[in-house]
């Protein structure tokens, strides 16, 4: 039986503390809310009952199937940010400003965090951006937990870097014929004249090199510790998902590389 016809202070402070306790969505959004009112219906107008801890765990039960809960991967990325000070999480915010590929928002983009931050916390490293880095490398590699990626629409090649492509949709016209492709000019013999060959001719295969490719994998060998040899991995890994050309993954561990040779 109630012993009050509102309710009490004591009462929403079960309420408060048993939502979280169990997960269960109360903020004030319109689902929040409704937990609220189904619950409150339940033990105080059909029970007829203060609202308490053991008449709360009956509810729950009873209206399981018609609550909304905080999503698992917002509980757990919450744990785990909670072991943060402000300047770790500050850190952790800067590091996913800069991803350009990586999930950052939502259920993919909390597992995540979850997981890089955890991967540090449990191996007691330091929480900073190359060590972020160095996480979101191992991950991939050991596939115990997946990495959540966004997935990026082809674009149009009608914009290059944000500007209209002036050359998009232009055919090629045709080169007038040059004074060494000419045989006769002015009905005398042109001594400069080259034959032209049909293209059919066997010709030596070039070898197609990427010079920055080649630069690349010689940073990525130039580590002296284990921890330098995954944070250059980490870069290299995370540059070849993000879609970089060879010249900008080639810079960016250059400059890792020179940043440890000035340290010495």
């Amino acid at each position: 039986m109630r012993t009050s016809t509102t309710i009490t202070e004591t009462e929403r402070n079960a309420y408060d503390l048993f939502c979280q306790q169990q997960h269960i969505l109360n903020d004030e959004s319109p689902a929040a809310l409704r937990n609220g009112e189904n619950i409150g219906a339940y033990i105080g107008s059909t029970w007829n009952e203060d609202i308490t801890e053991h008449t709360l765990t009956v509810a729950l039960e009873k209206l399981r199937d018609r609550l909304v809960f905080i999503p698992a991967e917002h509980v757990e990325v919450a744990e785990v940010l909670s072991k943060l000070d402000q300047g770790q999480r500050d850190i952790v915010a800067s590091w996913l400003s800069h991803q350009q590929r990586l999930e950052v928002d939502g259920p993919k983009g909390f597992s995540n965090v979850s997981v890089l931050v955890a991967w540090l916390l449990n191996r007691r490293y330091a929480v900073t951006e190359a060590g972020l880095d160095m996480a979101l490398g191992n991950v991939q590699n050991t596939g115990k937990r997946k990495i959540f990626w966004k997935v990026n629409p082809k674009q149009s090649r009608e914009y290059f870097r944000g500007k209209p492509n002036h050359a998009f949709g232009q055919t090629e016209e045709p080169k007038a014929v040059g004074m060494r492709e000419r045989e006769y000019v002015n009905g005398r013999k042109n001594h400069s004249y080259v034959e032209q060959t049909s293209g059919n001719e066997p010709s030596k295969p070039e070898r197609n090199v990427d010079a920055w490719k080649e630069i690349a994998d010689l940073y990525l060998r130039r580590w002296t510790t284990h921890g330098q040899q995954a944070t250059l991995q980490a870069e290299y890994d995370r540059g070849i998902a993000t879609g970089k050309s060879w010249r900008e993954i080639g810079a960016s561990l250059g400059q890792i590389v020179k940043s440890w040779e000035c340290g010495r």
